[in-house]
């Protein structure tokens, strides 16, 4: 029953590691404030790459890098059965040029779909078990303005993922495996400005395809097998399509508040029936808030929160657990083309109860964030 056990557990976490929620991707700003849809920066390409037709003539190149902290604890029966605080690298990277007919953009980073992330087991059939999750891509497309208040962008994203497993189970000779695809999907963008102190986005991102096609790569072929099973390799395993909408309100030159909120379509997505057919639909809310302090400094606060509803299967299965996000950050206007922008933030998740093959299963998650974020007009 332990060794069933196990893989089962196996088979669903392998794919449920990450980090970051699928509905935001981390560059520095969205630490702070979650609710970007409708903000004009040089980070727009990862939140509404149609925004860049409002920015100034010019090239813009944005650079960033954020640590997480995370706390990840699956126990059973009053067990440790997998813990990690591995820490967790996220960097991110954009690059606009905007003219007065057009703009080009290029973005990359782990676009909100999870990051690099070690997960060490404490079990005692397993010795030095550890999983690597990858997941880099890169955003690219054009937007043009449609009349003076409204602009459109097309693009898309491609996914590189890989998921690595290796160390020793179960007294079997010790292996090192894993599994990849690369995956496409289209988005379009609009981006529109009633007035001077209104700012109104939405975004579409498509389904992103990912079929592993039942390959396991390197290493013993039926030690790799037990370990990757056939819920993890033998399905496509799908990121769900996502729409974006948002608002920016600016109150006065030194105020603003922004809102957003994301719908992910989970219950539409591909994926192993056997373990996942009762997804429901995500639903992220996010606000924020900026306050320009002095000529040089402005502060943000922002709070962000995930619903996933009734999703079965939440045990062992960490992305399906809801979540709060609290942020905050400053801004630093170094000069009148550069801004560094220092972040904070925490997302807290609620733990989940229940049951695997009559064992009791208790999953809790945490994530402490600090990043940093350098803006520039060339």
């Amino acid at each position: 029953m332990k060794k069933i056990l196990l893989f089962f557990m196996f088979s669903k976490l392998i794919f449920a590691l990450g980090g970051i929620e699928i509905g935001t991707s981390p560059s520095t700003s969205s630490i702070s404030n979650p609710a970007q849809t409708a903000n004009i920066t040089s980070e727009a390409p990862f939140y509404n790459p149609s925004a860049t037709m409002f920015l100034e003539n010019g090239d813009y190149l944005y650079l960033g890098a954020c640590g997480i902290f995370p706390e990840y604890e699956t126990n059973i029966n009053g067990s440790t059965f997998l813990k990690t605080t591995t820490f967790q690298p996220v960097p991110s990277f954009a690059y606009t040029h905007k003219t007065t007919n057009y703009s080009f953009y290029f973005a990359s980073g782990t676009l909100g779909q999870g990051g690099f992330l070690k997960y060490n087991v404490s079990y005692d059939a397993i010795n030095n078990f550890n999983l690597t999750v990858l997941y880099p891509g890169i955003v690219l497309g054009g937007a043009f303005k449609l009349n003076d208040k409204i602009s459109v962008s097309l693009g898309g994203r491609i996914i590189y993922s890989r998921l690595q497993a290796e160390g020793k189970i179960l007294d079997r000779d010790s292996f090192k495996s894993y599994i990849e695809t690369v995956g496409v999907a289209p988005e379009i963008s609009f981006f529109y400005t009633p007035t001077k102190d209104i700012n109104l986005g939405l975004k579409y991102l498509a389904k992103t395809k990912l079929d592993y096609n039942g390959k396991v790569k390197q290493g013993v072929e039926n030690i790799v097998t037990t370990v990757f099973g056939k819920y993890s390799v033998d399905h496509r395993k799908d990121f769900p399509a996502v729409l974006s909408l948002g608002g920016l309100y600016h109150f006065n030159n030194r105020q603003r508040l922004s809102l957003g909120y994301n719908w992910i379509f989970e219950s539409d997505k591909t994926i192993d029936n056997e373990l996942y057919h009762k997804y429901k639909d995500t639903h992220e809310y996010s606000i924020g808030f900026e306050q320009e302090l002095s000529s040089k400094f402005t502060g943000i606060l922002g709070y962000g929160y995930t619903d996933r509803g009734t999703n079965g299967h939440t045990t062992g299965d960490m992305t399906q657990l809801s979540s709060q996000q609290f942020g905050i950050g400053v801004k630093y206007n170094y000069s009148n083309s550069t801004i560094i922008s220092v972040v904070g933030g925490m997302n807290l998740y609620k733990t989940d109860h229940g049951k695997i093959l009559n064992s009791d299963v208790e999953t809790k998650r945490k994530e402490t964030i600090l990043g940093i974020g350098l803006e520039m007009k060339l």
